[in-house]
């Protein structure tokens, strides 16, 4: 007897979403990207200040927020401080704050530069259906960072395979690429394998001590114990591992160290 397989479409799960951006002229072009390239996502609010966006949030709790960083009278940053709690995805948007880039970076959130384009807002939004993680640990770490003083990060969030890790950055040795991933090596030798490139964390890692010693290695100058000479040389490092320097890096790390 021949059985009748049935194909049958699920319906795509609805994204509840709110935009907050002081500016009507790009809150009107977002929404009009989303409806026309983002049919999973429904607008359920919009808001046009931090205070009026923290009045939205405690009416209405959205699977995702987009969220302008820089606003008159309060910052997206201040919005989510005092709204305490986070149980949805969150999307910075923001013109060209190179402070606030940093800080979404080093806790792994995702943001959009202005003007938003398609792919790039396509891909944010794919990217929040894929990972369903809370992300109130790395909220906690980011309001950590900005608090700062020194104007420098005090931890990292580091996306896994399982979902993250969050590490103070002084704690980092080294990181060693691994393809399309890139392995961390902490105080006490702990290993971290991360779903980012190391040219990622070179950047990242710019004005924090680190240096691209070998195409293949990052290194924590605090963390470096000797440098043995060579061709190029190589630096032992707290974790009594030994790096090899590629020769056009070794003048980069002489001058670090001023020698």
């Amino acid at each position: 007897m021949l059985s009748t397989l049935l194909h049958i479409e699920l319906p795509t799960p609805v994204t509840r979403t709110i935009l907050i951006d002081d500016e009507t002229n790009t809150r009107e072009a977002l929404r009009a990207l989303l409806e026309h390239y983002c049919p999973e996502v429904t607008i359920i609010g919009e808001a046009a200040s931090a205070e009026e966006g923290l009045q939205l949030l405690r009416r209405e709790t959205p699977d995702l927020l987009f969220l302008d960083v820089e606003m008159p009278l309060g910052s997206g940053f201040d919005l989510l401080d005092m709204l305490g709690r986070a149980s949805f995805d969150i999307i910075f948007t923001t013109a060209h704050d190179r402070y606030a880039l940093r800080a979404i970076k080093f806790c792994a959130l995702d943001y959009l530069l202005k003007p938003v384009g398609v792919a790039d807002l396509r891909e944010a939004v794919a990217k929040t259906q894929r990972q369903k993680a809370p992300v109130a640990s790395q909220l906690h770490t980011l309001y950590d960072n900005l608090r700062e003083r020194t104007g420098l990060a005090g931890k990292v969030v580091l996306p896994t395979m399982q979902g993250f890790e969050v590490v103070e950055v002084a704690h980092v040795v080294r990181c060693q690429s691994d393809d399309n991933y890139t392995l961390f090596v902490l105080e006490g030798k702990e290993k971290i394998l991360v779903s980012r490139t190391l040219k990622e964390y070179e950047e990242l890692f710019a004005d924090y001590g680190f240096i691209r010693v070998h195409q293949s290695h990052l290194v924590n100058a605090a963390h470096v114990k000797r440098y043995i000479k060579g061709s190029g040389g190589y630096v032992q490092l707290t974790d009594d591992s030994i790096i090899e320097v590629s020769r056009r890096k070794k003048d980069e790390l002489m001058k670090r160290f001023q020698v």
